[in-house]
């Protein structure tokens, strides 16, 4: 009796049931097709990764997923992870034999290493990423947060979702690489169109100190690196025409001379610290060797060390090196022709007015601020530098005192710091602290001249009330503050990167105090980087002993001249090689005021 009707109620309902069961495959069929249009519509892999764990998560009310990329050498990474500790993204793990199907881990006890992975990550159900039979990756979920376990129609539609998933990365792995290859082109065509433009003004410039010290520009501010020297071949031999850095002075960079001629062969750059040969260098903190060649012939050689933001060199910088050596060569043998052919009346032209320009942008006087003595001092080695230095009264009582070092020199360098001049003069009436005035400038002189232009530029803001100072000191040599009560000399480092080299650039403002007898000189390299006819130069060591020796007793022009004259008498008669330009700021103890 029972039976008949049991059987009597199957047959009425059959009908129903298998509707029932119909309608909720069109709709897992419709939630599919949904989601691959969901999946498919984004090429960005984060919000696809996190779209094939959200989704099924909060549909089955699982608490969390994990979703792996197949990577090199059947390795698995981590790439997104719901529910599990962030310090698990990014680690790999290796599968020799990747599932094709899903894996229930609660039906299989093999002590298999990946699985025990997973079992500890408490994921019950793994299921692969396979597009065109060939494994892009694996889902992992927990337990359903109601502790009932996934059912075959569960499974089978996350399998399906896993599927359509595969498809998904695929298209968004392909779409990263193209964009990387795009930003690999873009990276090309800007060192193509910055080496062009470095190749343009190193062939207008005519002297050989000029060429190295673009060059120099161009190390520090392409390569971030501040650690160099470089030889060049003679008539006589190798000599070294130019170092920067404290990790290669002269005496320790000397060394390298006798070894040229053996590198003379190199045909691309060589790392020091990868080749057996070359462990000498490497002593002498130097990381890469660069040979400079024209018309097949190594004409010079440049030695780097290790990078400011301590990142190995890589292959587009190794091109970058190689073809801004011979770029250089080329406009250093091209200087020595040039200069035999130039019209002198025309550049003497140029020279007279850019020379106007110049005067009129220095300071005529000096003001007079109570309690303090103020003097600067310009010096250029050709008719017209590329050094300025200026003091500017503000409106509240303060002083504003400015010194920069502009690449290049004549026309060029002297229309830029007209530029210079007017804007800081122009920002000066405005509120800004000291950072935003420097951030402005960088960005007006990064709008308006091409890639190899720069400026060093020191900015400094004085309280002749109460002796208190702010600074920026965007990669001007840091000046010295000589403290009267104990005579030690401290360096005003505080600031950020060379104007001209990147727009937006943020500035750090320093700060300090000036107490009665303290002494500040802000100067340019021409003074540290005078050389004799030894090719020494004057250097850091000699101008700190001349500042502790001379200041205290010396008023700021007479300190001013003293330092030129002891800089002339250094030369020996050798020819200034770069301009010079010192500004003094003194606090006179109460006596002398």
């Amino acid at each position: 009796m029972e039976y008949s009707y049991l059987s009597s109620f199957r047959e009425r309902h059959k009908q129903e049931l298998q509707s029932a069961e119909l309608d909720k495959r069109l709709l897992e069929l419709s939630a599919l097709f949904e989601l691959s249009q969901l999946l498919n519509a984004s090429l960005n892999l984060k919000s696809i990764l996190d779209n094939i764990l959200l989704i099924p998560m909060g549909r089955m009310m699982i608490s969390r997923g994990v979703t792996l990329l197949k990577r090199e050498d059947q390795h698995f990474e981590f790439a997104n992870g719901k529910g599990i500790g962030k310090e698990w993204l990014g680690k790999q793990i290796r599968i020799d034999e990747p599932p094709l199907e899903p894996i229930l881990i609660s039906d299989n006890e093999r002590d298999i290493p990946w699985i025990n992975v997973f079992r500890d990550l408490r994921i019950e159900l793994i299921l692969p990423l396979i597009f065109q039979n060939e494994h892009k990756g694996l889902i992992g979920f927990s337990k359903k947060l109601n502790g009932q376990p996934f059912s075959e129609n569960e499974i089978d539609f996350l399998f399906s979702l896993s599927n359509i998933a595969a498809q998904a990365i695929e298209n968004a792995q392909m779409f990263e690489q193209l964009n990387r290859l795009n930003r690999s082109l873009d990276q090309k065509i800007q060192e193509l169109n910055t080496l062009f433009e470095i190749g343009k003004e190193l062939n207008q410039i005519f002297d050989e100190q000029g060429i190295l010290k673009q060059l120099s520009f161009s190390l520090m501010g392409q390569m971030l690196v501040n650690q160099f020297c470089i030889a060049l071949k003679r008539d006589a031999g190798w000599e070294l025409v130019f170092s920067k850095g404290s990790l290669f002075p002269k005496e320790k960079c000397s060394q390298v001379i006798r070894y040229c001629d053996r590198l003379a062969a190199l045909t691309e750059p060589r790392f020091t610290d990868t080749d057996s040969e070359l462990t000498f260098f490497k002593d002498l903190n130097i990381r890469l060797i660069v040979p400079m060649d024209t018309k097949g012939q190594v004409g010079g050689i440049i030695f780097l060390g290790p990078r400011m933001d301590h990142k190995p060199y890589g292959q587009h910088q190794l091109e970058f090196l190689s073809t801004l050596a011979n770029i250089t060569m080329i406009a250093l043998e091209n200087s020595r022709l040039i200069k035999e052919t130039i019209e002198k009346e025309r550049l003497e032209e140029e020279l007279n007015i850019a020379h106007s320009i110049q005067d009129r942008l220095l300071p005529a006087s000096f003001p007079h601020v109570p309690g303090f003595d103020i003097h600067g001092l310009n010096i250029p080695s050709k008719q017209v530098g590329g050094d300025y230095f200026d003091v500017i009264p503000l409106q509240d009582g303060k002083i504003l005192m400015a010194i920069a070092d502009v690449s290049g020199k004549g026309m060029p360098a002297a229309l830029l710091m007209s530029n210079l001049q007017a804007g800081l003069h122009t920002l000066c009436e405005e509120n800004y602290n000291l950072a935003e005035i420097t951030f402005r400038l960088n960005n007006l002189v990064y709008k308006n001249t091409s890639l190899e232009r720069y400026i060093t530029f020191f900015l400094f803001k004085l309280d002749a009330h109460s002796g208190r100072f702010e600074y920026v000191n965007a990669g001007h040599n840091p000046p010295y503050l000589l403290h009267a009560s104990n005579g030690a000399l401290e360096e005003l480092f505080t600031g950020g990167i060379i104007l001209g080299f990147m727009k937006d650039a943020q500035y750090e403002i320093g700060n300090g105090q000036l107490e009665p007898g303290d002494f500040l000189l802000m100067f340019t390299d021409g003074v540290t980087e005078c050389m004799n006819t030894d090719d020494d130069e004057f250097g850091e060591q000699r101008l700190e002993a001349l500042i502790r020796r001379e200041a205290p007793k010396r008023t700021c022009q007479d300190f001013n001249r003293y330092l030129v004259q002891r800089l002339k008498d250094f030369a020996g008669g050798r020819d200034q090689s770069d301009d010079i330009t010192v500004l003094a700021v003194k606090r006179l103890r109460e006596s002398t005021r």
